[in-house]
């Protein structure tokens, strides 16, 4: 054990880091935390991080944060170490779903409502959320049409809630739309006179 920690440790890098984010990530913690640590942590060696799926957003927050890769924990050996090959020899490998996904995410940012100013920073993905609560669809119609889990769908509704301090779905998308344009009309819903300041 220890020649081979000083094979390691002379002068060979791995030629890619492979990596279980879930695991690494405490009880009740973020899994996208933990990647959001772990990015950059390697130096140049590339990451390519498993995912069980149940995280949707995984694979695109890996990708903008430069890893490599995002191989999901249901693929056999045989693809396993072909995506260990690709990225160790420079390329990238995310799977087909995630590039289905990523593909309907630049559709729909098309039709995304303007980005509330005034503090309430929403990701991409809260806006095509919110998008479709001002449609009045629900989670689950929501999360078939982003391609996300009905769960996920739930937890973007809640960080919209919370950013922009509103107690429900429709409460949200009037204070969305009045950041966003601070002369739209007040009339969007009943209860608009108890919001005012």
């Amino acid at each position: 054990m220890n020649e081979a920690k000083a094979v390691l440790a002379e002068d060979s890098a791995p030629a890619v880091v492979l990596c279980n984010v879930a695991s690494l990530t405490p009880p009740g913690g973020s899994v996208l935390t933990t990647l959001r640590g772990l990015a950059g942590a390697f130096g140049g060696t590339p990451l390519l991080v498993l995912s069980d799926g149940e995280d949707a957003d995984l694979p695109l927050e890996a990708s903008r944060l430069g890893v490599r890769g995002c191989l999901p924990t249901s693929v056999g050996l045989a693809v396993a170490r072909e995506a260990l090959r690709l990225v160790a020899g420079g390329g990238t490998f995310f799977p087909s779903p995630f590039l289905h996904r990523l593909l309907q995410n630049r559709e729909a940012t098309e039709d995304d409502p303007p980005t509330p100013s005034g503090g309430a920073a929403l990701t991409a993905r809260q806006r095509g959320v919110l998008q479709r609560l001002r449609e009045g669809k629900s989670n689950r119609v929501i999360a078939q049409e982003l391609g996300i889990s009905e769960n996920t769908a739930k937890v973007h509704v809640r960080g919209i809630l919370r950013a922009l301090g509103a107690s429900n779905r429709a409460e949200a998308v009037r204070k969305a739309w009045r950041l966003a344009d601070p002369t739209a009309p007040q009339a969007l819903s009943r209860d608009c006179g108890r919001d005012r300041d």
